[in-house]
Formats: structure tokens, sequence, C-alpha cells
């Protein structure tokens, strides 16, 4: 059978297209022939991450990257750097814990804050790795220590999920260090992420000048 490739639009209205684009493909196989329409590939096979390789993104790739955020994909981006020297992301699945929250954290504000969600919040049926840890809150009266509503409105760091979540389901706000180790395995790009990672290097500069002045 002959193997043909179908040229189709994806821009625009991308769930449509893609409809569209698997409606051709049934249509050509319904010919005789083995249809290939890369986008319809890109959705229906790769849909577990996106990696996002090398330096440049070109115009391609970013088409590829706005269509994973719409379906909720983890996007990693990894340097050539990083392939050359054979440095290898998405190693470790250890849930994070309550020993990875900064102590007495559980009694702070959290709207901004990235947390770390207890695995029973999911229930018991669900196989959770450390992809479901950490999620940064946004909003909702639980993120007020003590307030009379408990709802917190959190978006997942790893594929931006928002889920309505209570204030009891959190163990407290991550550490900076298990943040940094997190990101370092899972690499993706996160605002909130970058934010909390340079405001304890803020915190940490007035004791690095101490510790310069004491040294002879």
């Amino acid at each position: 059978m002959r193997l043909v490739y179908i040229s189709s639009p994806l821009r625009g209205d991308m769930e449509r297209n893609i409809q569209r684009a698997r409606d051709y493909c049934a249509y050509a196989a319904s010919c005789g022939v083995i249809p290939l329409a890369p986008h319809t590939i890109f959705t229906q096979y790769l849909d577990d991450d996106l990696w996002v390789v090398g330096s440049t993104i070109s115009s391609g790739m970013q088409e590829e990257i706005e269509l994973a955020k719409k379906l909720y994909m983890p996007i990693f981006y990894v340097p050539e750097e990083q392939v050359r020297e054979k440095v290898k992301i998405r190693q470790q699945d250890r849930l994070l814990g309550l020993d990875d929250c900064i102590e007495g954290s559980s009694k702070r504000g959290y709207e901004g804050q990235i947390l770390v969600l207890k695995p029973e919040a999911y229930g018991s049926s669900m196989d959770l790795t450390a992809d479901d840890s950490l999620w940064y809150a946004r909003d909702g009266f639980g993120c007020t220590y003590g307030a009379r509503g408990q709802a917190v409105y959190a978006e997942n760091l790893l594929d931006g999920r928002y889920i309505h979540w209570e204030r009891k389901d959190f163990y407290g706000i991550v550490k900076t260090e298990s943040l940094a180790a997190w990101l370092a395995d899972k690499p993706i790009r996160s605002e909130a992420a970058e934010a909390a990672l340079e405001a304890a290097v803020q915190d940490l500069a007035p004791e690095l000048e101490d510790g310069e002045g004491l040294e002879p």
C-alpha cells in the first residue's frame, strides 16, 4: 500500500483542524492508502510529555508548544549542552512530603506560593508521582490561614491544570532546595518557580555578605 502524507491546516482553530485532519486520514484510508498526518500523530500518541530540545525554537515548534499547553501536556526544555553532557531528566518520581516543606509554613499565607499536595487528596486509587506534588496557589479564601472558607484554587506546576482544593489538602510551602531539585529533574519554564528561587537567593545574599566579611 502507498504511504500518503496528508497536508492540512493546523493554525487557527487547532482542535477543529486536528479533527478535520483525522477525517481526511479516514477518507484517505478508505481510498486504499496509508495516511500520515503529523499533527494527528502528535496529539494521539505523544500525549505524555513534550520535550523541546536545543536552543532554537522554530515557528513549527512554537505551534507544538502552544498545542501542548492546550492539552495540559508537560513541556520540558532541554538545552543542547545537557544533551551533550548526557545529563538525564525525568529520573525522579518520589512524591514530595512534609519534609520537603518549610517548617511551620502550614500556618502561613498560601497565595502566590508553591505548595506540596498530600497524596491522599487524590484518593487511594491514583498512581501518583512527583509530577503530582507541586501546585501554585493562585487564590481562594483558604489561602489565608484561619479563614472561614478553605478553598484553594491552584495550578499544577508541571502541566498547568487548574483545580479547586481545600487548605487541608496541602502539607505546606515547598522548601527552596526541594523545589530546585524537582526543577533540575523536570526542566519546565515557570515564572512562579523562578520567582521563588530568585526570592530565596535574595534572602541569602545578606548572609553571604556577612560570611565574606568574617573571613580574615
